[in-house]
């Protein structure tokens, strides 16, 4: 009993698992905003490459749409 109580206070404890690509790729503005965090140095971590990649993802796509004449 007293080994469950402990996993349990630890598992209250572990950092939450950081945000997937595909969810700051669909909620490009709080990307940006923790893209802006990071290089402020305000925040680190998965989080950071995470909210980055989506942002550069939706730059790039809106590059080669506006190379395509479509934006």
């Amino acid at each position: 009993m007293l080994a469950i109580a402990g996993l349990a206070t630890l598992t209250a404890c572990a950092p939450p698992e950081p945000r997937s690509v595909q969810y700051f790729e669909a909620n490009l503005e709080e990307a940006r905003d923790i893209v802006k965090r990071c290089k402020a140095g305000d925040m680190g971590g998965d989080e950071c490459s995470n909210a980055n990649v989506a942002v550069e993802t939706a730059a790039g796509k809106a590059r080669f749409e506006r190379f395509r004449g479509r934006k």
